[in-house]
């Protein structure tokens, strides 16, 4: 997303009191807006259904769009960093005509495989026939704008996805609803999933206005998959592990059937739910300031060794380019470091504002901690991409998510007060392997990028 920080950070650039505000507006909204939209729409659809929905069914209702959530996620992420390093190769190759060709391939992919993970559970899940169909629809849409937004970061508009978000989420939220006092649960889904049809046609549809093209769909895309199979792995790893915890917290003695396959833990759902709220401030922060001032201490040292430079200013660009990366993460660690300790010292009234069980309130405190780690990481694992350190990030991302597995699976005997130390635990564990790593790499920089190069006569 550094195209769309480097148009956020111009807003910051013209220095009067109204453009510093409306940055940081559409800086915090860029970055959190699909998540804040997101959980505002659920939170008052779960206040205002309950006049005319049951509780059960509501809770039904929520759990199917975490599962949504989730293995969608999990399922596109097996190819996102793939169609990612393809879309940029294709920008620096000033090819952009091949850039739509390779959406309506990618759209086409992500369809038949969402259908063929989803399709098997709308069959056999013993429910209402109209719900599971929409939900197995909403299944497909979500998968899609997954994929539609690495597309979008190419577009650089960062206005039209904050509206668009707000387009399609209110509209999700009145139609679910309106066709929930009519028809129910089923009509609530349905009207939901109308709201995230039209994001993604909003959405889509600026993508083909951006990029006209006259060529037809290839599979070009598919020679990356092949040259670059590590990227597959690295994205379904980190996905996967992101969501991992929390899917054996369902199945667990903990966890609680709600209709048929599906499970949930509240208390340990809600902390995360809640504590994932809180990295609003640390997305805005590396979209605005820190990759934007990486990404151009990166094309300076690079163009110093593309335009041959001396050995010593070739050394003086990568200690300013590993001077930008540590003021970053410091940054990083200063500002959601704050926002993470105001929580934890006033995560009792929190907790009592929102009316959480003690057990949450307990489980919140561990995923405060366990988000800033994660997100120190997903930081750290975009630095090492700049470099295309491959092999250090499939060691970094198969760290977190094996850790992830056996620290759960390890705390949950303990009982609650031990819910989530896994996940802190692996977050850090992972945190610190991803820096070690980036940090010797950016040792021996120069070293790398000349002993590397093929040999040409």
């Amino acid at each position: 997303m550094a195209g769309i920080g480097f148009e956020l950070k111009k807003i910051f650039e013209r220095d009067s009191y109204f453009d510093t505000f409306k940055g940081v507006f559409y800086s915090a909204s860029i970055a959190g807006g699909p998540i804040f939209f997101s959980v505002l729409c659920l939170a008052m659809l779960g206040v205002l259904s309950t006049g005319f929905l049951p509780r059960k069914e509501m809770e039904i209702f929520l759990v199917t769009l975490v599962y949504i959530f989730a293995f969608s996620l999990v399922s596109t992420g097996l190819g996102q960093l793939v169609i990612t390093r393809y879309l940029s190769d294709l920008l620096y190759e000033s090819k952009p005509e091949k850039i739509l060709p390779t959406l309506t391939t990618v759209l086409g992919v992500t369809v038949a495989v969402q259908l063929i993970i989803g399709l098997p559970f709308a069959l056999t899940w013993q429910f209402n026939l109209f719900y599971r169909l929409t939900a197995l629809a909403l299944f497909v849409v979500i998968g899609c704008i997954w994929q539609l937004m690495i597309f979008l970061s190419a577009v650089k508009n960062y206005r039209l996805v904050l509206w668009a978000f707000v387009a399609g989420l209110s509209t999700s939220f009145v139609l679910a609803i309106v066709l929930g006092k009519r028809f129910g649960l089923p009509g609530f889904m349905h009207g939901y999933a109308i709201g995230q049809f039209m994001l993604l046609f909003i959405l889509l549809s600026r993508v083909f206005i951006e990029f006209r093209s006259e060529t037809s769909p290839g599979l070009e895309i598919f020679q990356h998959v092949k040259r670059m199979p590590r990227l597959v792995l690295i994205g379904f790893c980190y996905n996967l592990g992101i969501w991992v915890d929390k899917i054996i917290f369902w199945f667990s003695p903990h966890g609680e059937q709600i209709e048929s396959f599906l499970y949930a833990q509240r208390e340990y759902d809600t902390a995360t739910f809640f504590a994932y709220l809180t990295v609003i401030p640390a997305y805005t922060y590396f979209l605005v300031h820190a990759e934007t001032n990486f990404y151009a201490r990166f094309r300076t040292f690079f163009d110093s060794i593309l335009k041959k430079d001396t050995l010593k200013l070739i050394e003086l660009n990568k200690t300013g380019m590993a001077r930008s990366v540590r003021v970053s993460l410091l940054g990083l660690l200063k500002l959601q470091g704050t926002v993470t300790l105001v929580c934890l010292l006033f995560s009792d009234e929190l907790a009592a504002f929102f009316q959480l069980p003690a057990i949450t309130a307990i489980i919140l405190e561990k995923a405060l901690l366990g988000v800033l780690m994660q997100m120190m990481l997903l930081t750290v694992m975009i630095f090492m991409m700049y470099f295309d350190i491959k092999r250090q990030l499939v060691i970094v991302s198969l760290t977190f998510l094996l850790t992830n597995v056996a620290f759960t699976l390890i705390t949950i005997p303990l009982g609650y007060v031990y819910f989530g130390y896994g996940y802190v635990a692996s977050c850090l564990t992972a945190l610190l392997t991803g820096y070690f790593m980036l940090n010797r790499h950016l040792t021996q920089l120069e070293y790398r990028t000349f002993v590397y190069q093929p040999i040409t006569a």
